[in-house]
């Protein structure tokens, strides 16, 4: 992805200090910024290097000041901000000439100073906690010049900012070109191939971090450099010149999966739904969230729900991994995330999420284990999982019973064969936004999407034992989801609005009622595979989802019109959870509303066509914010600013599985016209 003619200058600079780039390296780590190179959040830098893979991440490498000095003149290549007025400072701005980004490991900035053209290309890589930055000058340079690079080592956990009280790492030069650097536990290396280190620690001061600034987090810094590194460039010379600059995290593990992550994207060969220069595009930007967890003493495959700053949650890896993983061809990846997960189940629960220190899992989710049973469904469309993977097939069995007879956080099926959950302070259903004490969106009882997956599960279940030759079973366990499917349409279809109820509350013991809310939950009931509701019914929920929550970046997370309704996902951490699903607009529902309108018959041409539209709307949205990704969320009011982490896998994943459900609808619609 190029961006050659996007020169910035003094009247767009915002406009490139908004967009960010992300690299990765299969570890959980990664480099992240601003279009202009530098950091524009404590997240960000050139390499976080995840410690315990995909956890216990640390800033590493902040950035490096580059300064070229000729003739008593220095031209600086950076453009940080500092200070309460966010300045932009240096000015290296004006040198920049253009960037390419090549997913998933590297990209380039070209800059025109002292007669020359340097190139300095950042490239994570792949298996290893470390960032080779490469510098290439070319042309001929009138003067002798010196290229000045001083690095820039925090050493501090990704989410924090370096206190002022922190005593400064130690450095030790223990070679020409080789440097060591420790601060407590934490220990790195920086190498070099050309120059000479000059020690002479110092602090650059103020670093202004504007995301953190807006998310009302605290957002200055004083980060710290151990010296500098001098190359001299001789002048008259027409060969291109070279530097390379290796930093690296080396303690407390020195951890090397760079064949088996080279070997893991060489089989797959990057392929994704069409076969063509988009899909490969966004088979490479997929594999951004595919990292590496060990698992007692093996590495298994697991997916990063959001960078910068999500691990390997259960919910979003279930959601994202047929998008991300089956779509993308990478089918024993998939299968190896679905065990990672199978492994850690606890009472029918697989983790909501791994914790981000090694902690033990958590496991506050009713959704995740189900979504599991839906991932299982969709890699038995590719493989035999009974003879293949049977341990899935017994995890899908104990996620059932273990439903049925009731487990942790309240979570059991009902005397009329529902699923209810949680209490008033759970937050167990992915709409889980909940600080200082406040749950934003209380959905304890029935929840809509939970009873269809609950649905969809057996039906999974069902189809298992069939290909396993257990065909008693399978009538049995498909009777089972008729059952559920005529208790669903009796207890969540709201007449008088055309569609379902979200949640059904208890008021009284056994009595419950339908929550009057019109939210996006209800189209899993038309989007996953079953009869769960009639053809009418399903059409009516695909109209109203799309006359009351569509939006050209996903769906609305409430009705516009409903008095709780939040338009913008703005202010502290405080005011966004509480924006966080009541309004705000969500791409990875596009995912389950484009299935819906490609299962529903008889929908408005117009519903149709829109689909496709939609999902334009997210393919140009990989060429801003943050490139070659798609956000978490969006405001629910136009003109729908982007928000949440910038590079979601969800997101991703629902426009990888969209539009192989469009290709394969156009596919079927040119065999019938023949």
């Amino acid at each position: 992805m190029r961006d050659a003619d996007l020169v910035p200058d003094e009247s767009d600079l915002n406009q490139h200090l908004d967009a960010l780039w992300l690299l990765t390296n299969g570890l959980g780590g990664y480099a992240l910024g601003t279009a202009l190179g530098g950091p524009r959040s404590r997240y960000h830098g050139w390499l976080v290097a995840a410690s315990n893979p995909p956890v216990e991440r640390h800033l590493v490498l902040h950035s490096i000041i580059e300064m070229v000095e000729t003739a008593g003149r220095t031209q600086p290549l950076n453009t940080m901000e500092f200070g309460e007025a966010q300045t932009a400072h240096p000015d290296g701005w004006r040198r920049m000439r253009d960037r390419t980004i090549e997913l998933p490991h590297t990209a380039r900035w070209r800059y025109d100073v002292a007669g020359c053209t340097i190139t300095r290309e950042l490239h994570l890589i792949a298996g290893r906690n470390a960032v080779r930055i490469r510098y290439e000058i070319r042309g001929m340079l009138a003067q002798p010049t010196t290229l000045h690079l001083r690095p820039l080592i925090p050493l501090r956990d990704f989410h924090a900012l370096t206190d002022p009280g922190w005593p400064d790492p130690s450095c030790e030069q223990q070679a020409d070109r080789l440097v060591r650097i420790h601060r407590d536990k934490l220990g790195a290396t920086i190498r070099f191939s050309r120059g000479t280190w000059r020690a002479s620690p110092d602090h650059w001061r103020n670093f202004a971090y504007a995301l953190d600034r807006e998310r009302g987090q605290d957002w200055t810094e004083d980060v710290w450099s151990p010296g500098v590194i001098e190359v001299e460039l001789p002048p008259a010379s027409d060969q291109p010149q070279n530097v390379e600059v290796v930093v690296e995290l080396t303690e407390p593990n020195l951890v090397d999966l760079s064949d088996t992550i080279r070997k893991a994207n060489e089989s797959t060969g990057r392929a994704g739904p069409g076969h063509d220069q988009t899909s490969t595009a966004l088979a490479r930007a997929a594999e951004q969230f595919i990292v590496r967890r060990r698992v007692d003493d093996r590495w298994s495959t697991t997916l990063i729900a959001g960078y910068p700053w999500f691990a390997d949650w259960g919910r979003d890896t279930m959601i994202a991994l047929p998008g991300l993983l089956l779509e993308t061809g990478r089918i024993e990846e998939g299968a190896e995330a679905l065990r990672t997960f199978a492994m850690h189940r606890r009472r029918g629960l697989i983790p909501n999420r791994f914790d981000d220190y090694n902690g033990p899992p958590h496991y506050n989710t009713v959704d995740a284990s189900l979504w599991f049973c839906h991932a299982v469904g969709r890699l038995s469309e590719l493989v035999d999982v009974p003879r293949e993977q049977p341990e899935l097939v017994e995890a899908c069995r104990d996620i059932l019973a273990h439903y049925e007879r009731g487990t942790d956080f309240n979570i059991r099926m009902d005397h009329d064969g529902l699923i209810a959950a949680g209490n008033a302070e759970t937050q167990l259903t992915w709409m889980d936004a909940q600080r200082d004490g406040v749950t934003f969106t209380p959905r304890h009882g029935k929840a809509v999407e939970i009873n269809a997956l609950w649905h969809r599960a057996w039906l999974v279940v069902a189809e298992l034992m069939q290909q396993a030759g257990n065909h008693d079973e399978s009538h049995a366990d498909r009777n089972r989801a008729g059952a559920i499917a005529d208790r669903f349409r009796k207890s969540f279809w709201w007449d008088a609005a055309g569609c379902c109820h979200d949640v059904l509350v208890e008021r009284d013991a056994g009595t419950w009622v339908g929550d009057e809310t019109i939210r996006p939950n209800q189209i899993f009931a038309a989007s996953l595979t079953g009869s769960l509701l009639g053809e009418g019914q399903r059409r009516r929920i695909v109209q109203v989802v799309a006359q009351r929550l569509l939006t050209p970046f996903g769906l609305r997370t409430l009705d516009p019109h409903h008095p709780d309704y939040r338009g913008q996902f703005r202010g502290s951490l405080f005011d966004r959870d509480a924006a966080y699903h009541q309004g705000t607009v969500w791409p990875w529902l596009i995912g389950p509303y484009v299935e819906a309108v490609c299962r529903t018959p008889g929908l408005d041409p117009t519903i149709v066509d829109g689909a496709r539209v939609l999902l334009d709307a997210l393919m140009s949205e990989l060429d801003r914010g943050c490139f070659g990704q798609i956000a978490e969320v969006y405001d629910g009011d136009a003109p729908h600013h982007r928000g949440g982490c910038c590079a979601q896998a969800w997101s991703l994943a629902a426009l990888l599985q969209g539009r192989r459900l469009l290709l394969d609808r156009a596919a079927v619609a040119k065999v019938s016209d023949q």
